[in-house]
């Protein structure tokens, strides 16, 4: 009976401590991110200030913009009613010794109305071009926020309101799909607007 009682209170300790242990474990695999995360939003809000000072300020900064606007006057579409998207591209000069022309984007929006449903959306890149950021948002509900944060073109945090998540699960992957996806498209279409 003494054998067995502690067989079971190792075994009990061992699970308590187990458990002690991977709860330890889980803040540290959240932690590794933060840096990045950090120098993202940092970079981030750097770029919208330059964009905010470049539109307040009627000399050119360096920061220029292109638009392109779906439905300009505002006519109703069958079955959606009033419609209207705006995608703003936002750049600047890149490397001037091979090009002298402004070509770096440094953000992407996108901005549509559909009768009483505001969608938004941002795409926010680094100095080298890559996707560090996405954000987008809908006002049909409260939880629609979502947050994508990019290290090495790879996703490294996907928020919902305030809930992270995991970001190997298959709702971040169908997420990071439609991303990347528009993301290729918004570029293609900057780029043709260069030209």
């Amino acid at each position: 009976m003494k054998k067995m009682l502690r067989a079971n209170a190792r075994s009990t300790y061992s699970f308590l401590m187990l458990i002690i242990l991977a709860g330890c474990a889980l803040p540290v695999e959240g932690q590794q991110y933060d840096k990045p995360v950090a120098e993202i939003r940092r970079l981030s809000q750097q770029i919208n200030e330059q964009i905010a000072e470049s539109e307040r300020v009627e000399e050119s900064n360096g920061i220029y913009c292109n638009e392109l606007v779906i439905n300009k006057r505002d006519k109703s579409w069958p079955a959606v009613g009033i419609y209207r998207t705006v995608i703003s591209f936002y750049y600047t000069f890149g490397d001037r010794e091979q090009n002298p022309y402004p070509n770096r984007l440094l953000k992407i929006t996108v901005t549509t109305n559909r009768s009483d449903r505001h969608e938004y959306a941002e795409y926010i890149f680094n100095p080298t071009g890559r996707l560090i950021f996405y954000y987008e948002r809908d006002s049909e509900s409260l939880h629609s926020e979502r947050s994508y944060y990019f290290a090495s073109e790879r996703l490294i945090r996907l928020t919902t309101g305030r809930r992270m998540v995991d970001i190997r699960s298959r709702e971040a992957f169908e997420a990071i799909k439609a991303v990347l996806t528009e993301n290729i498209r918004l570029r293609r279409l900057f780029l043709s607007s260069l030209d």
